[in-house]
């Protein structure tokens, strides 16, 4: 069953000429010198701002020359499922905790970012965190590596890191390969734009650093509807696509053989309460058909920045399963992404809950269920026993070998509450136990937790390139833990 499309053909290419155009009109913003220097080299030129280019749609469709020869395998349909869809711990890098039993949303710090390594390796089974939380009790500048540090002591193994600025790049490739022997593991990013039609200095020379460093690069674009873009679905996808194909012919002009993937975390502006929405209905309408877009005419490798994740809820509970399933399922049907219910963000991405992460791993089990479809191995018409039951009045299927044999292939939910009606004032408090549950549940994992460590040796390596980033990035000793 093919995907269900937003636009026709003529439609999008419509949205395509009118982001092209837009690049050779209005141009781009690009602060960055050696970033624009390149640009221009390959073909840009100048724009009437001193720090903008005019990009030709030659060089548009040279750059995409060689993605639409090889284009990323469209999906024919909504994923089946044949795999775990429960949520890891990794580059959440949320600036909030919030804690159940004290109701409270702390400041991300590297003892909360420990306990979450800590979990991380129980729930993963070793397979390594990453940087869920940010380290808000250290400077910025040496916060991804303190990060790093903080993960591989407690988890033993780094599964990623996220490099905010270019200086942040070499101490990252110097712990990637003590840590993980591999210099490149731990410096991958997402390089988002600033709507509309800009990418500032820090995300310039970040992408410079990346490049040379042939390191995996992606460009995001955030259009917020009615704010930073056009108030209409149409208007906005136009800025997003015409920012990505920006940064896709930025990385081009550096290197012809990067081919950077892209991701589109569009919002609308409510316009009662001035807050962004990034899962409002025309959010997802921006967002899918700006990946179709780049599907059907760009050679794919676009997604949806922030996928589920990003909802308006701003505690863990029902408004955030509303939220998270509505994006997840149009995303599965449209896009054809495997159904993600999220990864325990609320407040559309700046807090990270662990309640709200076990809800998400619940609900992920819920909906892989589904995906995964229906079987039809040896047995699974069940024709003999529906036979010898027949009727149903000398013995039911309950009692049968063959519901003995397959009862636990039922979806078991862990968290949710199957029971039947217990008076009015148990239902009442019936979301708020379930939170309970879902915190018990974090609780017991933690428990189970045994030390982990990378090793002594690298562990001492890692803590002297930290201690070096501080004296060379904020000009000041590391201070003790």
């Amino acid at each position: 069953m093919p995907l269900p499309r937003l636009a026709t053909d003529e439609q999008l290419q419509r949205i395509y000429d009118a982001a092209v155009t837009t690049l050779g009109t209005a141009g781009f913003l690009v602060q960055d010198d050696g970033l624009r220097a390149a640009m221009l080299a390959a073909g840009c030129t100048e724009a009437t701002h001193p720090e903008a280019v005019l990009i030709p749609r030659a060089l548009v469709e040279e750059m995409l020359a060689p993605r639409r020869a090889n284009p990323a395998p469209k999906p024919d349909g909504p994923a089946r499922v044949d795999w775990d869809l429960r949520p890891g711990l990794g580059g959440q890098l949320a600036q909030f905790y919030l804690g159940h039993p004290t109701k409270r949303r702390l400041p991300g710090s590297r003892e909360l970012l420990a306990e979450l390594a800590r979990f991380a390796h129980v729930w993963s089974e070793g397979a390594g965190g990453g940087p869920v939380l940010l380290c808000r009790d250290v400077p910025p500048p040496v916060e991804p590596m303190e990060a790093v540090l903080t993960i591989a002591r407690n988890a033993g193994r780094v599964a990623c890191a996220y490099p905010h600025t270019a200086a942040q790049v070499q101490y990252l490739a110097e712990l990637g390969e003590v840590l993980n022997g591999d210099p490149n593991s731990l410096i991958g990013a997402c390089l988002f734009t600033v709507s509309p039609l800009r990418m500032d200095r820090r995300a310039g020379a970040l992408m410079v650093e990346l490049v040379r460093r042939k390191a995996p690069v992606w460009v995001g674009t955030q259009p917020v509807a009615g704010a930073s873009a056009p108030v209409t679905v149409a208007g906005t996808v136009v800025i997003g696509a015409a920012e990505t194909l920006a940064g896709w012919t930025a990385a081009y002009a550096l290197d012809a053989e990067i081919m950077p993937g892209a991701g589109i975390c569009s919002g609308a502006l409510d316009m009662k309460t001035a807050d962004v929405s990034f899962c409002a209905p025309e959010s997802m309408l921006q967002d899918l058909l700006c990946v179709e877009l780049f599907r059907e005419l760009c050679g794919g490798r676009c997604g949806v920045a922030g996928s589920a994740d990003y909802t308006d809820a701003k505690w863990p509970g029902l408004q955030k399963a509303f939220e998270a399933a509505f994006e997840a399922l149009t995303m599965w049907m449209y896009a054809g992404f495997a159904p993600f219910l999220g990864s325990g963000m609320i407040e559309s991405g700046k807090t990270f809950s662990p309640v709200q992460f076990m809800l998400d791993c619940e609900l992920a089990r819920y909906v892989g269920r589904f995906a995964r479809g229906v079987d039809f191995g040896e047995g699974d018409l069940a024709f003999d026993e529906i036979q010898a039951v027949g009727l149903g009045l000398e013995e039911t299927h309950l009692g049968t070998d063959h519901t003995l044999a397959r009862f636990r292939s039922l979806f078991d939910p862990r968290l949710l509450d199957r029971s039947c009606w217990r008076g009015d004032e148990t239902e009442a408090a019936g979301e708020e136990r379930l939170l309970d549950r879902a915190w018990d549940a974090y609780r017991s994992a933690l428990e189970r937790y045994e030390p982990a460590s990378v090793g002594e040796d690298k562990l001492r390596d890692a803590e002297g390139i930290v201690a070096r980033a501080w004296g060379e990035l904020c000009v000041c000793s590391r201070p003790p833990n």
